[in-house]
């Protein structure tokens, strides 16, 4: 029987590696103005600031396109070294059977970020490369196989817009083995360079969405503010409040601790979630 009471006491971090993506998904709200990209050794000091502090028990890789960065490998097998849980959330367009064989063994979960099985759909809102490729159903089914051969968890995140919110998504899932499935509704934001409003979607349109895609491992959320742990491109634990993201504090710089401390976290928000999928396990 899981512990879900020792479950919630620990968290997980998202480390977005990088800004740069070979996709431009106009959902993405991972737009940090970053500096620079940080060292390989630099991200091993994050990881073990968030190690050392005992609040942390799994890492996911993000971006950007967490699959640009050349250390990734380095990084996920390091992660696994301090017996912490490994993830990645990835667009699926760069991931190989070739990379697979080779760091399937150190990962617990793979999430795909996949908004629409509708080619144009997808390149509307910017989920495809400079030349149209998309990553959907074909894609997703191609690379299927191997994460089932090497007994990795399969997550699906769908950001809901105006562009998806009257697909008929779920039914695209039938027959295949997805652990979560996380349908989100769209944050819009504006940071002076990059805005989205014209993609937002009404309360009602997302719970049309959701009504009309049942699915058995299905979790719903229509806020992800400040229920998750952001960590940015420059290092910087993220305040992700409506319209912008401010920096707490930089785990280059100050212990995990301190940091936290000035976290205006959703504690309740984040443990409903994973109390929700551990109930489902546990029944």
């Amino acid at each position: 029987m899981i512990d879900i009471e020792r479950m919630i006491e620990m968290f997980k971090v998202n480390l977005h590696l990088l800004e740069g993506c070979n996709f431009h998904c106009r959902t993405c709200f991972a737009h940090f103005d970053s500096r620079r990209t940080l060292s390989v050794m630099e991200w091993k000091h994050i990881i073990d600031n968030l190690y050392k502090s005992g609040k942390v028990n799994a890492i996911n890789f993000a971006g950007g396109e967490p699959m640009l960065y050349a250390h990734l490998g380095e990084l996920i097998k390091y992660v696994y070294s301090l017996n912490m849980k490994v993830s990645i959330i990835t667009n699926g367009s760069l991931m190989t059977n070739k990379w697979l064989s080779k760091y399937a063994q150190y990962i617990d979960m793979i999430g795909f970020s996949i908004d629409s099985f509708d080619k144009n759909n997808s390149i509307k809102m910017g989920r495809c490369s400079c030349k149209n490729q998309v990553f959907g159903r074909d894609e997703f089914l191609n690379i299927y196989p191997e994460l089932l051969k090497h007994n990795i968890k399969i997550k699906i995140n769908t950001v809901v817009n105006r562009f998806n919110y009257q697909e008929q998504f779920s039914k695209q899932l039938e027959g295949l083995k997805i652990d979560r499935w996380k349908v989100l509704k769209m944050k819009a934001f504006d940071n002076g360079k990059f805005n989205n409003h014209d993609l937002e979607i009404s309360m009602e349109e997302f719970n049309d969405f959701v009504k009309a895609n049942p699915y058995v491992n299905r979790i719903v959320e229509d806020s992800m503010v400040n229920s998750y742990f952001v960590v940015d491109a420059n290092g910087n634990l993220l305040d992700n409040s409506p319209n912008s993201y401010g920096s707490v504090g930089s785990l280059l710089e100050e212990d995990f601790e301190s940091v936290f401390n000035r976290f205006n976290f959703d504690e309740d928000l984040y443990n409903s979630r994973y109390v929700k999928v551990n109930k489902q396990k546990v029944a």
